[in-house]
């Protein structure tokens, strides 16, 4: 070989390897392994995902929620099923992923290189969300070049990986078909027909196809399309929370310099045309992205900011700029971009604080675990068997066998883990069943014979609504078609009884008025039966504006019980809108297990509606509300008949009432059977005469303090009383994160001699910290002689 080829080689092969290691470096920094199980809100919507997937369930008519049929794979928790399955996936993906983003950078040059390829390894890839939505904008801004050039094969797989990111997530969907069809609409502009014609055969056939492989009925589509428009729509509605002020004029300024930089671009490049098409794709780009971080603005602001710099790092390639005003468009990105990542860090300062030590950890957290694959999956298991434990159900699985069970809140995990036949409601998660449609087809849904056998039951919602709000109607026929059978744990189950749905389940309409904003309404006149009420409060225009640009002000529902406290809590408008159970006030899992056999604890004085003065405008100044009489019910009779006996089997004496955070429940400690009623909590015993002595254990469940779970310890108090004097006899702190001689069952004795009669008051209290989180507290073995 010659001087000069070798001459001619060396260049092209520094070129090549140059592409090489940029394409592992970035592709090192797309690829994740799988979620590790985990039993919290998140892990559970992600892991039931999977095995809607592998059972077969429908999309639109058995599944309505935010994802698609291959949200699992967005989601990618293990809960031990398709561990491999997602590996490749994860590999796949990040090969296309990585390729498209070397093919953008290879058109920048110098500093412009170098800031795009650090914007995405240090952030764009790192959140799973917007790293799917970049795609997607960079695949249809590539495509838009390509309109007046010859078919390009790699054309199609553009369009095929944008079909598979929209039967991943229904956002993705909004997106890329925005994309699409102003993509042909251009197409056909230019008198591109076959190009236009391609496009949408390749996107929409490819939509299809990967429908039905998923096993997904095509006819499904329009309930699918209908029913997450629904979910979409309420999000922004029911799900948002207050906007920190730093993030949210940080990020108003980058989407003022972004609308501005998109206007003067389409004004000044010679082919408008053009320009308005990217303008329509960048603008829906940044639009949805700008609502899913600022609806729900916390963590989820960071995907913002990450989709804002885009446009900012890749500049001016990303819409094929020329012409004039090339550096003040540039500085003013520059500034821009600033403020985003400013922006990123009043988010979650971690992720620019330690940018490079969260680059550097996942590429060799990677390389450790690709290079160990048989122990990375061993080290997943591990977690699985873990978490199996800790959330094991055997008295339920005993009860239910095969037969079909539906999980009530948004712990969907206990079904999975549990391996129940589990049969979701459509709105699977209670707090998304957020708007009058969604509740209606879960309501519809239990009305049916599909309505499961079983329901593992737990009372409880996000954001500081009132739990009643959450599923209301299906919470209500709860109480219709299902009985109590037994609690375990943090759950109760409940079964079908077999009667048919009776039309007088519905409520009774009492009275229907007009409600100022502000003004009390009293209820005193009905507080006496159950009560549903719906509450009507509409948006005025310049509501409905700042809707679809933002989210709405924050709607509150004041509750005053009969004993004078008034509790508030925050009312998304179509939540209000649904109705809920008003009377008796079901706040946790005892409240509603005292509904549903006609024994309230609380019950409703009156209801005011909530607004800042400043967020009066936004509404109507009247509220169009319904108050309806609901039946009775006596459904949970089973769980206070045999009430104390048979429940503390495992005392010599059952107490004569109790209270307690959460429902008791039987667990062991040490292969001892104890009764864990959770801090704050009280029993109370007789003391018979010519009793001398109380004797028993008490300690803590070992799921309070082993891994992740993280209690600070409670009291355990013993007072007696005679109805005159009360005084404390015993007390110990007990702290077993820290003090390993608090763990297990810890003995006790006392001498009652000194006290005649009267009652034993056994309290837990959350210790001096007042953190109830993780006080799973139990006693065993209480006895008086």
């Amino acid at each position: 070989m010659s001087a000069q080829a070798r001459t001619l080689i060396k260049p092209a092969v520094r070129l090549w390897l140059e592409r090489l290691f940029l394409f592992l470096l970035v592709a090192s920094c797309i690829f994740t392994f799988p979620l590790k199980p985990s039993y919290d809100l998140d892990a559970s919507w992600r892991m039931a995902l999977g095995k809607f997937f592998l059972d077969g369930r429908q999309f639109g008519r058995d599944i309505v929620f935010t994802y698609g049929p291959l949200g699992f794979l967005m989601g990618k928790t293990y809960s031990g099923l398709m561990f491999w399955s997602l590996l490749a996936w994860q590999v796949t993906a990040t090969g296309f992923f990585a390729t498209l983003i070397l093919y953008w950078g290879e058109r920048l040059a110098g500093w412009a290189r170098l800031g795009y390829f650090a914007f995405l390894v240090l952030f764009g890839v790192t959140y799973e969300d917007a790293l799917h939505m970049l795609m997607i904008a960079l695949a249809a801004l590539e495509l838009l070049r390509r309109v007046e050039r010859p078919w390009h094969w790699s054309s199609a797989l553009l369009l095929l990986m944008m079909a598979t990111q929209s039967v991943a997530k229904f956002t993705n969907l909004m997106l890329a078909a925005v994309a699409v069809v102003t993509i042909t609409a251009f197409a056909l502009w230019r008198h591109h027909r076959r190009s236009a014609v391609r496009l949408l055969a390749w996107y929409g056939g490819g939509y299809l196809l990967i429908w039905i492989l998923c096993g997904q009925n095509p006819l499904n589509l329009p309930a699918y399309l209908r029913n997450s428009w629904h979910v979409s729509q309420g999000y922004q509605e029911a799900m948002g929370i207050i906007t920190p002020d730093q993030p949210f004029w940080k990020a108003l300024v980058v989407i003022a310099v972004l609308a501005g930089y998109i206007l003067l671009n389409v004004l000044t490049q010679p082919d408008r045309p053009r320009s308005l098409a990217g303008a329509v794709i960048l603008g829906a780009f940044l639009h949805l992205n700008w609502k899913h971080g600022f609806v729900r603005s916390d963590g989820h602001m960071v995907g913002f900011f990450y989709c804002a710099l885009l446009p900012i790092t890749a500049f001016p390639v990303l819409l094929d700029e020329t012409g004039p005003f090339l550096r003040i468009k540039r500085w003013a990105l520059v500034g821009a971009g600033v403020l985003c990542v400013f922006g990123i860090r009043d988010a979650i300062p971690a992720l620019v604080d330690s940018a490079h030590y969260i680059f550097r950890n996942r590429v060799l957290t990677n390389l450790q675990r690709a290079t160990h694959l048989a122990d990375t999956h061993a080290e997943y298991d591990q977690v699985l068997a873990r978490e199996l434990a800790l959330y094991d159900l055997p008295h339920t699985r005993v009860v239910v066998g095969r037969r079909s069970l539906d999980v009530f809140g948004y712990d969907q995990a206990s079904a999975i883990y549990n391996r129940f036949n589990y049969t979701p409601r459509p709105v699977f998660q209670s707090y998304s069943a957020y708007t009058p449609e969604l509740a209606k087809l879960n309501a519809d849904f239990y009305r049916s014979d599909r309505a499961p056998d079983f329901v593992l039951l737990k009372v409880g919602s996000i954001d500081g609504r009132l739990p009643a709000m959450d599923d209301s109607a299906v919470l209500y026929l709860f109480t219709q078609r299902y009985k109590f059978i037994l609690n375990e744990k943090f759950f109760q189950l409940w079964q079908k009884t077999g009667v048919p749905v009776d039309p007088a389940e519905t409520p009774r309409l009492l009275e229907r008025r007009n409600l100022p904003v502000g003004q009390p309404w009293s209820l005193a006149e009905h507080n006496q039966l159950p009560l549903w009420v719906q509450i009507d409060l509409r948006p005025s225009l310049l509501g409905r504006l700042r809707t679809f640009f933002y989210k709405p002000p924050l709607l509150q529902l004041a509750i005053e019980d009969t004993q004078g406290l008034t509790r508030t809590y925050r009312m998304p408008a179509p939540i209000g809108r649904a109705g809920f159970i008003i009377n008796p006030i079901i706040e946790d899992l005892t409240a509603f297990t005292r509904y549903a056999i006609n024994k309230p604890e609380r019950t409703t004085r009156q209801i005011t509606l909530m607004l800042a003065p400043a967020d009066r405008k936004y509404f109507a100044p009247t509220a169009q509300v319904g108050l309806s009489r609901l039946n009775t019910s006596t459904a949970a009779q089973e769980f206070f008949n045999p009430l104390n006996r048979e429940r503390f089997y495992m005392f010599g004496v059952a107490p004569v009432s109790f209270e307690s955070a959460n429902l008791p429940t039987n667990e062991q400690i040490d292969g001892r059977e104890v009764m864990v009623i959770h801090a704050p909590s009280e029993m109370v015993f007789d003391v018979p005469r010519g009793a001398t002595t109380l004797t028993g254990q008490h300690g803590f469940l070992a799921g309070a303090y082993e891994g992740s779970n993280n209690t600070n310890g409670a009291d355990f108090v013993i007072a007696w009383s005679d109805g005159k004097e009360s005084v404390e006899i015993y007390r110990r702190f007990l702290n077993p994160k820290h003090v390993a001689a608090d763990r297990g069952l810890i003995n006790f004795k006392v001498d009652l001699s000194p006290y005649i009669g009267g009652r034993l008051y056994l309290r837990t209290l959350p210790g001096p910290y007042n953190d109830m989180g993780w006080d799973w507290t139990a006693w065993s073995k209480i006895d008086i002689k």
